[in-house]
Formats: C-alpha cells, structure tokens, sequence
C-alpha cells in the first residue's frame, strides 16, 4: 500500500479548493493584522518619542519661566529689605552719593528710604524695569522710581485696585503678587506685568513696592519652541496671564486636577490637550505649558503618512496577490471542479434525453458501465448483443483497424453504430453511439429505386437523342454530300446561291443536331475530355481559315493575333476547344455588319509544365446589351434579333460555358451595344515534355521588313519572324530601304490594294485576308499567301530569302484535291450513302467496288486485293464490327474505316477496339474523306 494513504485527511473538506481559499484568505489576514501590528508598534514608539521629546521642551520653558518669576521675585524681595524707615523730620530732598541713590518712599510717619547702588539701577535699566512705589492708603497712585522703558502712563487701576483690595484682608499680606495689565490676560504686543510686595511686611501701611515689566521680556523668557503656549495661575486657580486666549484650555485645566504635572487631558475619543504645569518660584504661582493633540499629529505627520502608505499599499499588494492567486489557480480549480460537476450531471442529462442510445462498455468484462433509456429498449439483454459488444471492443483497441463504425441490425431494426476508446472513472472504456437508421435504409432504398427509374428514363432519352440523331445524320449526309458534289460542277451564279443557301441551312441543322447530343450528354455526366497533343497554332490557322469565306461575303476584315511565345505542342481536347472557338467565331461573323474580326491568342502565364493560354474573339458587331449579358450562357437563350440575321438554337454558348468548366478554364465578357463584343477564354494547358521537332527550313538572318495598316499586326508578324530566325522589324516613313537582300512583308487584313507608296527594289511576301490569290501563287518577284497561314507566310519568305523551295503539303480546304488512286472497298446498306459515297471517292481519284452489307463486302474481297476498307457500322446480316473482325483474320495491314451516324464517342471507341483505323462520322465532306484517306496511307506505308 503506498505511503500517502496513511496521510490521508480524516476531513476531506480541506483538500477542497474552497478551504484553500479560505485558508489563503486567513493567511493574508493574519499577514495584514502582523503588518498593522508592527506598523501600530512603530507609530506608538514614534508618538512616545514625540511625547518624549515635547516633556522636554516643556521642562526647559518651566525652568526658564521659573527662573525669571523666581529672579524678579528675589529683586523685589531685596529691593523691599534694603529699605529704611525714616525718622519724624522735615523732609529733605534726596541724597545722592558717589556710588549709591537714596529714594524717599511714603511721607510723614510711613515715610521709607531706599538706597541703590548705581550698579543696582544699571541692572534694572539693562532688564527695561521701572521701579514703582504705591503708598498706603484710599489715594492709590503709583510712583515711578525709575522710568527706562515705559512711557509716563498711570498705572492701570486695576492693579491699584487690587492691591487696595489686600490691604483690606484681615489676613497678614505676604510674599509678592504679580498683577497683568493686559486686556484678557493675553501678552500683546506691548503688555505691562506687575510685581508687588509690602515695603515692610510688618507694616501693612507702608505701601506697596513693585516691579513694572515689559510683557516682551515675559515672551522672551517663556516662549520656547516646540514647548506649546504657556499660561500662568495664581493660587486660587485664576489666570494671570498668557500667550494666548484659549478657552478651551481653561476648560481642559479644570479637569487637570490632583497632583498631575503631565499627561493628556479631554473627554472625548481623542484627548484635548498635552499639559505640563508646574509651581513658580516662592509664589503660589503656577505655570501651565499645553499643546493640542492636533498640533502633536501634526508634528507626527511623517511617520504617520509612512505607516499609512506602507498599511495601505501592504493591504493593496496583499490584496492584490490574494486576488490573483485565487483567480490563476483557486478560481479555476472551483471553476473547474463546479464545471466537472455540472458537466458529468448534464452528461448524464444528455446521455438520458439524447435521441441516440448510448452506452459505456467496460474493457475487460465487456459490461455495460453506463446507458440510457434507448440504449436498453433498442440493445436489450441478449447474447447477440454480448458477442458485439467484445467485438467492438476489440475493433476500438486494435491500432491497424481504422473503421470506428458498424452497422447490424437487432430486433427489427437497422442501427448505426460508432464508438470510440476512452476512459471512465480510471479504467478504460469504450463509449458507443447506436443511431436508428431504419428511416433511412428505407429511403436509401426508395432513392435506389428512384435513381434506378431515372437513370433508366435518362439513358433511354440519351438513347433517344443518339438514334434520332443517327437518323438524321444518315439522310442529312446524303443531302450535304449532294450539295458538295453539286456545288463542283457548272452552276449558274443563282444556282449557285441557292446551292449555298442550302447548305449553310443544312449545317444549321447539322449543328443543331451535335449541340442538342452534346448538352445531352453532358446532363447525363457522360462527356470526357479526350486529352492529346495538339499544334494550338495549326488549331488556330484552321478555325480562322474556315469562317475567311464567311467573313469575306460580309466584307470584313477577319485576321489572327498569335503571341509568338505560344508552345509548339500542348496537351489538351483539341476538338472541344476547336468547338469553342468556332462557336465564337460563327456568332462575331453573323452579328457583325462591318469593321473586323481578331483571334487573339496569348500566352497569359508559365508554372514549369502548366501554361495559361488565352483565346480572345473581338469583333466590332452590334454588341450585347447590359441586361442580356447575364444570360448569355442560358441554354436557349437570345440576345435580340434581328430581320437579316439568322438566329441561332441558343445552345452554342452554354455548350461553350460547360466545356470550359469541364477543362477548368475561364470565360469572360466584355460587350458594349454599338461597339462590338470580346469574349476571352482562358484555359490551362500542359506543354509537351519532349515537343515535335520543328523540321521546317530555318530563315536568314538578314533584315525582313513588315508593312501594314494595323501597326499591332505587324508587330506580331514580326515577332514571329525573329522567332523563325530572321532580324524583323517595322517598316516605317523615311527607313532606309535600300537593301538588295532585304524582303517586304505586305499584310493585308481585307482585300488587296497595290500600293504605289513604297517602291520596293527586292522581293516582296502579300499575305492577304480573303482568298484573292490561289495558295502559294508567284508573280516574279512577289508571293502571294493567306494571312491566316503563318506556315505559308514562313515558306514564301524563305523563298524570298532564296532559299531552295521545299514541298508544300496538299491543302485539303483547297478546292482541288489531288488524286489518291486507291482502290477502295465500300460496305453500305443505304443506297443514296452508297451513291454519295461512290461519288466522292471518285471526285477524289479512286476506284470503288460497292456492297450492300458485311457479308458481300466479305466475299468480294476474296476475290480481289483493295487498298481501302470503307464499312458502315450498323448494318443487316454482317454490321461493321464483324466484318472487321473477318477481315483483320484475313489481312491485319489492310486500313479499314469506319463510317457511322452515332456521334457519340463510345461509338469510336468501340470501332477502334474492333480493329479499325478510323471512323468518320456522318455527314461528312470530301475534306474529311480525304484527310482520313490519306493518313491511313501513311500508317499503311510505315506499316
């Protein structure tokens, strides 16, 4: 057993933190009641040594003041003892010696004589004493002896009369009296106090003997700083005088009484006074020295503000640290506690009114520990429940296992379970959480159903859309393929016309027909980006050439701004960013009237192997309004319309805005009505890690001048030829032309104008807009190619330089195609495709051997050698797949095409599974044929 269990508390109430705080709190007070206890100790020694020190002052001025009493009185005794009685004769005038003065006192039988020394009055002029003589009898005056200080005034009467007053006592008059001239008994400023004695104390009618005293020599001898204010008593308690008026002190001596010399005197909380008396000389004269009690905290002032400064900022500090001790550590420990408390009782609250049943498993035994109500109703108490209950236990505690849930059902009901390891009242626990999913298994069941129904609903309208498009597509290829063939023969320009109105219908339709498929499959999430390499500029130059027709009937000026940093290959969907393009190119060329049409294309940033590229179509048509802007990419949406344009299905730019998402790219709008429209697609793209050698014949190195109208447009051309090799640059007024090998470059966005501006002595490039020179066409020393086909451009300049010409790829836009002579296979069920097809692939310089289904087409090739396979895929008896499958058995060199109106691309995949080489999608044009024709030639030759 371990030690600290021994010590224990027996009262567990004083580990809490409340004891702690109380006992913290007792502790400060105790430290508070030390502290004031030593800070009492030094005020009490501070105010005994101020007591101390003022008892002192006080007994100095009462030796002072009892040695001038007593010094005056002994004059004044001496004084009366050196005075002679006089015998009855006439009187004389004074006698004045040499060294002593006789003074005659009183008359006839009372009459005295005084004799003093010079020295004597010397003494009594130095200490500014007159010496006064007041005879006996009713007639009370007084005689000055001597007059040194005062000025010849009476004396006051009342002194007269008091002494008149002691001449009438019966009692023997003894001793001296001192009497006080002043008004209040207070010394001022000039106060006369007065000693008198009887001449003989044997004789009561000799008179009176005295001493006139300046109260200033008074204040001299008594005022003692520090000593307080002074008061003197005669013997029957009255005051004789004083340094100042003080009732209230008079009223204090009252209570003053025994035999006290000193101490404090009051009767309220605080004493009044400090008091000091004592008696005077051989008179019944007292001296009194007080000082306020408020004088005497006045001069204890400084120890007092030290102890209240160290009481208090002690008690504030003490308080302080108690405060936060208890709010860091005591505070949160009751917080704490209080808080476990209220959160094991709401967790209990929560585990009992949860809408989950909860329950807490013991690790070792598996019991149940704690559970609510639900957790007994929907669990109950079965060997079922036992046998899960280890099971998750052991799931829980198992490090490799990472599904903390399960699901099982129990009594009916379908239960989700998690749990999770942790620990209660110190063992390990696990705590699960059973949810009632029975609901929701039913409506999981009910939307597998649904999803089912709707799946089966959204393929069968996918299925819808592929079979009316691949019934349209079959006819629609025969009417297109028509009008191909027709519009190569001799027509009459209306005829022409009306040949052109129809096709341009056609492709309306055509167009229709991919855009409603397209949106179909991407509602049905069933459109994949087919990511490939591809050349953006061959991408570029095909989309600009395909509308220059278009754009040149319109009489616009449609060309294409290529940044020349763009990467040779990319990877990416190149038909669906063709698509995009074309999209925007086919609305800038039928809402716009006049003016121009530019592709810009740029290189926006570069990360490693990540490019942004964006492609910006500008036209300066009737622009968009402000309104219509927000739902441009609405499917089926119009902006306006117009009575000589056609309107469109309103599919082109949602399609264009879904395929943008789906190559995590951007689209932006900036129209303005009047001004025209800019629609920027922005697209990341991958560049090739090892792109195709460029094997074109590099330019010279000499100077290849660029003339145009469009100052940017000759910019980018010759940003293109310093990227071919050669020193570009724009040709301005007033350059120096005269360089035999030097070339002009000529660009012209619309139709060309000979210009007589510039008469240039070398060769010289045309690149026009619209197609006003046959491709590649030479007059002498000038080459005329297409402003959209930068490899035109390259291969005319290289010439111009005199460079040897290199062999220029057959164009398949050309109107002329050159013959293949392939002898071509063709298995088609329908017979106006057969008939179009027939018809094209002689327009293209083949011979053909036509038949109906798969199984003819097997045995006519057995019996002949062709060079071409051309198959429709679905066809009675024998379709096209199995007829690729026989023949790949026969031959695995022979190309075979595949020909099919499903324009989906499961659909091609599924036809080069097979074996085939390609697949065309009907309808197709003599371009198409052709294309494919000739690239499966040179599969064929390099097989």
């Amino acid at each position: 057993m371990k030690l600290k269990h021994f010590f224990r508390p027996q009262d567990a109430s004083f580990s809490t933190s409340i004891a702690a705080r109380t006992l913290l709190r007792s502790f400060f007070v105790a430290l508070l009641l030390s502290l004031l206890g030593g800070l009492y100790v030094y005020i009490n020694s501070s105010f005994d040594r101020e007591i101390s020190q003022r008892r002192g002052y006080m007994s100095g001025a009462i030796l002072e003041a009892q040695r001038f009493f007593t010094g005056h009185e002994m004059l004044l005794k001496n004084l009366s003892l050196a005075a002679v009685r006089n015998k009855p004769v006439s009187p004389a005038a004074p006698m004045e010696l040499a060294d002593e003065v006789e003074m005659t006192l009183g008359e006839g039988m009372h009459s005295w004589s005084l004799w003093q020394t010079r020295r004597e009055l010397e003494y009594l002029r130095e200490e500014n004493i007159n010496l006064l003589y007041v005879k006996a009898g009713s007639d009370a005056q007084a005689v000055r002896l001597t007059r040194y200080t005062l000025q010849p005034i009476p004396v006051d009467q009342n002194v007269l009369r008091q002494l008149k007053e002691l001449e009438k006592t019966p009692m023997p008059v003894k001793g001296e009296y001192w009497f006080n001239a002043t008004p209040n008994f207070v010394i001022a400023d000039s106060p006369v106090l007065y000693l008198f004695t009887l001449l003989d104390q044997r004789d009561p009618h000799s008179g009176w003997l005295g001493l006139e005293i300046e109260g200033a020599e008074i204040s001299t001898a008594m005022d003692r700083k520090h000593a307080g204010d002074f008061v003197v008593i005669n013997a029957q308690g009255e005051e004789i005088f004083a340094s100042a008026l003080n009732p209230g002190l008079t009223q204090a001596l009252q209570g003053f009484g025994g035999d006290r010399q000193f101490g404090f005197t009051g009767d309220g909380l605080w004493p009044d006074y400090l008091i000091m008396r004592n008696q005077l000389g051989y008179a019944d004269l007292q001296v009194v020295y007080s000082m306020e009690f408020g004088h005497l905290l006045t001069s204890l002032r400084e120890p007092l503000l030290i102890a209240l400064l160290i009481g208090f900022g002690s008690a504030l500090g003490l308080g302080l640290l108690v405060q936060r001790i208890e709010r860091q550590l005591i505070n949160p420990a009751i917080y704490r506690k209080q808080a476990l408390i209220e959160s094991e009782a709401f967790s209990r609250t929560v585990i009992q009114t949860a809408p989950v049943a909860l329950c807490v498993l013991r690790r070792a035994t598996g019991a149940v520990v704690l559970e609510n109500t639900l957790a007994q109703q929907w669990l109950g108490h079965g060997r079922e429940r036992d046998q899960l209950c280890h099971d998750w236990i052991d799931r829980a505690y198992d490090s490799s296992e990472r599904n903390r849930f399960d699901e099982f059902s129990v009594a009916g009901r379908h239960l989700h379970i998690r749990f999770v390891a942790t620990r209660y009242k110190g063992e390990d626990v696990l705590l699960c959480a059973f949810s009632d999913i029975s609901a929701h298994k039913d409506v999981e069941i009910a939307l597998e159903q649904a999803k089912r129904v709707a799946d089966k609903a959204n393929d069968a309208k996918t299925q819808f859309l592929a079979t009316m498009s691949h019934e349209i597509r079959t006819p629609l290829y025969g009417a297109l393929g028509t009008l191909e063939l027709l519009a190569r023969t001799q027509l009459t320009p209306r005829q022409q016309e009306y040949v052109q109105a129809i096709q341009s219908s056609s492709s309306t339709l055509l167009q229709l027909i991919c855009d409603v498929l397209d949106v179909s499959k991407i509602e049905a999430g069933q459109l994949a980006l087919e990511v490939s390499e591809f050349a953006p500029l061959d991408l570029i130059q095909e989309v600009v050439s395909g509308y220059s027709a278009a754009a040149q009937s319109k009489g616009l000026q449609l060309y294409a701004h290529i940044d020349p940093q763009l990467p040779e290959q990319l990877l990416g969907d190149a038909p669906r960013i063709r698509q995009i393009l074309n999209n925007l190119l086919s609305n800038a060329v039928k809402f716009t009237d006049s003016g121009q049409i530019v592709v810009r294309v740029t290189v926006d940033s570069r990360s490693d192997e990540r490019v942004t590229v964006s492609w910006q179509v500008t036209d300066t048509g009737q622009g968009i309004a402000q309104e219509d802007q927000p739902f441009l990419f609405d499917p089926f949406y119009q902006a306006g319309s117009r009575a000589n344009v056609i309107s469109g299905t309103g599919l082109g730019l949602s399609i264009c805005q879904r395929l943008m998402y789906l190559m995590s790219g951007t689209m932006s709008v900036v129209s303005e009505p009047g001004l025209g429209s800019s629609f920027t697609l922005a697209l990341p793209l991958e560049q090739c890690r090892a792109p195709k050698l460029d094997d074109s014949v590099k330019l010279l190195p000499e100077k290849v001048f660029v003339r145009s109208s469009i100052p940017k447009l000759a910019e980018n051309i010759c940003g293109w030829l310093r990227r071919w090799g050669a020193r570009a640059q724009v040709l301005r007024p007033g350059m120096d032309i005269h360089d035999s090998n030097a070339v002009l470059v000529e660009l012209y966005p619309g139709e060309y104008e000979r210009s007589s501006e510039v008469q240039w002595p070398g060769p010289v490039v045309i690149a026009c807009g619209n197609r006003c020179f046959a491709p590649g066409e030479r007059e002498g020393a000038q080459w005329h190619v297409k402003l959209s086909d930068l490899h035109d451009l390259r291969r005319a300049v290289s010439q111009a330089q005199g460079l040897n010409p290199y062999a220029r790829p057959f164009e398949p836009g050309s109107s002329v195609y050159k013959p293949l002579g392939l002898h071509v296979l063709v298995a088609e069920d329908n017979a106006i495709s057969r008939l179009i097809l027939k018809e094209q692939l002689e327009e293209l310089g083949c011979t053909v051997v036509m038949a109906s289904d798969g199984l003819e087409a097997l045995e006519l090739w057995k019996h002949a050698t062709f060079d071409r396979v051309l198959t429709d895929v679905n066809m009675p008896r024998m379709n096209g797949y199995e007829l690729t499958t026989q023949l790949r058995n026969f031959d695995n060199q022979v190309p075979i095409i595949g020909a099919t109106a499903n324009a989906q691309q499961e659909e091609r995949a599924r036809c080069l599974a097979v074996g085939m080489d390609e697949c065309l999608v009907k309808p197709f044009g003599l371009s198409a044929l052709f294309i494919c024709l000739e690239q499966t030639e040179r599969v064929s030759n390099v097989l």
